[in-house]
C-alpha cells in the first residue's frame, strides 16, 4: 500500500489548489454551478486526503521499519495528518457559512480555501525533501 502513496497525494493537492480557484469565479461571476462544482471537489478531497494518509502511513511504517528516523519524517506526517480534518472543516464552513452569513459566510470559506495553499505546498515540500534528499522510499538501484 505504500507504494500507492505517491500517486495518492497528487489528488488532494490538486483538489486544494482547483476548489478554491473554481470556487472563487463562482463567486464572483454568481454562476452557483462553479461553487456547487467547488464544493463537491471538497468532499472529493476529503476522501482523496484519507487515501493519501492511510497509503502515507504505510510509508511511514515501511521507512521506520527500514530505520528511517528524523524530525522531518514525523513532521511531514504530523503535518499530512491534518489535512484531512482541515479540508472537513473547510466542507463544513463551506457549506454552513453562506447558509447562516450569506456572501460573507462564501468569503470566509474562500479566504480558507485560499489559505490552505500554503500548508498543502509545506507538506508537500517535506515530503518531496524525504524522497529526494534523504531517499526515503527509493530502492537502491541494486534492488531496482
Amino acid at each position: 500500500m505504500e507504494a500507492l502513496h505517491p500517486l495518492a497525494v497528487h489528488l488532494p493537492i490538486a483538489v486544494v489548489l482547483l476548489a478554491p480557484a473554481i470556487d472563487a469565479i463562482g463567486f464572483f461571476a454568481k454562476k452557483t454551478d462553479l461553487s456547487n462544482l467547488a464544493i463537491g471537489l471538497y468532499v472529493f478531497g476529503v476522501i482523496a486526503s484519507l487515501f493519501a494518509t492511510a497509503t502515507g502511513q504505510a510509508a511511514f511504517d515501511v521507512a521506520v521499519d527500514g530505520g528511517a528516523t528524523g524530525e522531518l519524517l514525523n513532521t511531514h506526517a504530523d503535518d499530512a495528518n491534518l489535512i484531512p480534518w482541515l479540508l472537513i472543516l473547510l466542507v463544513i464552513v463551506r457549506v454552513v457559512a453562506p447558509k447562516k452569513l450569506g456572501s460573507k459566510g462564501h468569503a470566509l470559506a474562500l479566504v480558507l480555501g485560499f489559505a490552505m495553499w500554503p500548508y498543502v505546498f509545506l507538506v508537500g515540500q517535506s515530503g518531496g525533501a524525504l524522497v529526494f534528499e534523504h531517499g526515503i522510499g527509493v530502492k537502491p538501484r541494486s534492488e531496482r
